[in-house]
């Protein structure tokens, strides 16, 4: 069944493009000349490998003769050393196009052709994903799940008319099925670089180009961008398509997006275009979805590898016709307080906000639940936000939710970016997101003077300083324990002594230091004592002396 996949590869003539690289081709004979002798080298070795490259011809070759060899294909989502590592890759199982990493190398040249190929056997290839934990998953498919789900894609889109390019990457599920495999199976031409910016595609898009793109992307579009003509297809997958991101795309580009919704466990499940106002989703031909006893979009497909239907984590609602809409998330509703909390109705309310681009909402399982958002803001926000400071403004937002929110869905943690962090596949993950909450015990140092035993730093008290949480909700400050803990922990960075705190002297509060006040802290070491002194606005707002160990 996967012959389809590579019959145009093994028996083109060997002229025949494949691939563009820039401005130059890459023909089916330098495909093939790059595959055969891979294969027996990886014909000496056993177990899976790991196939890693940055160019899509040279990932083709790499495929297809790691499959020749009958071991089993595993594709990293990218090539950090430790990343690797977590995932198994060795020097001994790699093969990569990347300079400086040891390896099986794979490159493909022009100048050979090794003739048809062997038949490729079906194999299986895994792709790494992150999941909501941010730790390597690893998802086995068939190359007969990947190609009846090509077979899909060229059934219902026919043979791409143009240049397959495209901004993600064929390492992940969705790249390897649109950027490449669809092309490889039909005979069209792909571009073998993943093109991260718009610039970049517009550079190198034709007449009747297909653009994969996602929504990352595509919501991101530079107002110079255009290009030289309107391409047949722009798809996008890995998260949901604003429709202004949409509507935005179709009026630069002259095309609707496609929107491909699916997991890597679920391969592709339905289509849409946000031609109209909730646009509704058409089940992708072989997809046969039905509702859960929760609502749960199930799925059953030749693409999922399984003979029951697999549930979905989204809550979905079915139209007469078979198309549905999306209800929202059900993995993203949370419990705070003993209530339930859907994620997306806080994210939906900061949205709202005059001030607020876009918001993403996480849980806080380590602030024992508490809400943490990350916001995006446009320009007059930005303009307040430097104006009152974070605390100030997050409160501000706070008591504009009051009027759309119970207690519970009120975010108590905030943290205002240029952008909402996504992977390399567009897509926002948990455990990333709430790595931005990991609250530190110190202080910023904006400077710091240090002569034998004196120091002296300039601190900014950043509003997510642990210590402000919880002392007070609504006027946190920071607390005398605090005030000892960094004058200790800053005492010990410079001169290695540990000053416990048990032994204090003439430790005086004179008044309270609140989130974004700028301080200077003064340190004296004395033999085994230490006197210091916080200062703001020239006055001594705290002082005292205590006694360390050696």
């Amino acid at each position: 069944m996967t012959g389809g996949l590579w019959s145009f590869l093994s028996r083109a003539e060997g002229a025949a493009p494949v691939a563009r690289r820039g401005a130059r081709v890459v023909t089916a004979g330098a495909v093939r000349a790059a595959v055969l002798p891979l294969a027996e080298e990886l014909r000496k070795g056993e177990g899976p490998v790991h196939l890693y490259c940055e160019d899509a011809a040279n990932f083709t070759a790499g495929l297809a003769a790691a499959l020749i060899a009958g071991r089993r294909v595993l594709l990293p989502a990218h090539a950090a050393p430790g990343y690797l590592s977590e995932t198994g890759a060795t020097a001994r199982s790699l093969i990569t196009d990347l300079p400086g990493l040891e390896g099986h190398r794979v490159e493909t040249r022009e100048g050979g052709d090794a003739g048809p190929l062997p038949e490729v056997p079906e194999g299986e290839i895994g792709f790494f994903t992150s999941g909501t934990s941010g730790e390597p998953k690893l998802c086995m498919k068939s190359m007969r799940q990947l190609a009846a789900e090509v077979a899909v894609l060229a059934g219902l889109w026919g043979r791409p008319r143009g240049l397959v390019l495209g901004t993600v990457s064929h390492q992940h599920i969705y790249g390897l099925l649109f950027r490449l495999l669809w092309p490889l199976s039909t005979g069209a031409i792909f571009s073998s670089r993943v093109h991260e910016n718009w610039e970049s595609v517009a550079a190198h898009a034709e007449s009747g180009s297909v653009v994969v793109s996602s929504p990352a992307h595509l919501g991101r579009i530079p107002p110079s961008v255009a290009l030289p003509a309107a391409p047949s297809f722009i798809f996008s997958s890995g998260g949901l398509l604003p429709r202004e991101a949409a509507q935005g795309a179709f009026a630069r580009f002259g095309c609707w997006p496609t929107e491909v919704l699916g997991s890597t466990e679920t391969g592709g499940v339905a289509w849409r275009r946000q031609a109209e106002e909730d646009a509704p989703w058409t089940p992708l031909p072989a997809v046969e979805l039905s509702s859960g006893e929760d609502g749960a979009l199930m799925v059953h497909s030749p693409f999922t590898g399984m003979d029951a239907p697999m549930a979905m984590g989204d809550a979905a609602v079915f139209l007469g016709d078979g198309r549905f809409r999306l209800k929202g998330r059900l993995d993203r509703i949370v419990k705070i307080e003993g209530k339930r909390v859907s994620l997306p109705r806080v994210e939906e309310a900061l949205r709202a906000h005059d001030h607020v681009e876009d918001a993403a909402v996480i849980d806080l399982p380590e602030r024992r639940g508490a809400l943490g958002a990350i916001v995006v803001l446009g320009g007059e926000g930005q303009a307040l936000l430097a104006q009152k400071g974070a605390f100030r403004f997050s409160r501000d937002l706070r008591a504009a939710l009051k009027e759309r929110l119970e207690p519970m869905e009120l975010p108590r943690l905030w943290r205002f970016l240029d952008e909402i962090p996504v992977n390399a596949q567009g897509k926002r993950v948990a455990a990333e997101m709430r790595q931005l909450f990991r609250a530190p015990e110190l202080p910023e140092i904006e400077a710091e003077k240090i002569e034998g035993d004196k120091a002296a730093f300039d601190l900014r008290l950043q509003p997510e300083l642990r210590w402000f949480e919880g002392h007070f909700p609504d006027q946190p400050i920071l607390p005398g324990v605090a005030q000892l803990h960094i004058a200790a922990l800053l005492a010990e960075r410079v001169w290695g002594i540990d000053f416990p705190g048990h032994d204090m002297s003439r430790v005086k509060f004179r008044r309270v230091m609140q989130p974004g006040e700028r301080v200077s802290l003064s340190l004296a070491l004395k033999e085994l004592r230490l006197d210091f002194q916080y200062v703001c606005e020239g006055e001594v707002v705290a002082s005292g002396t205590m006694r360390g160990l050696a």
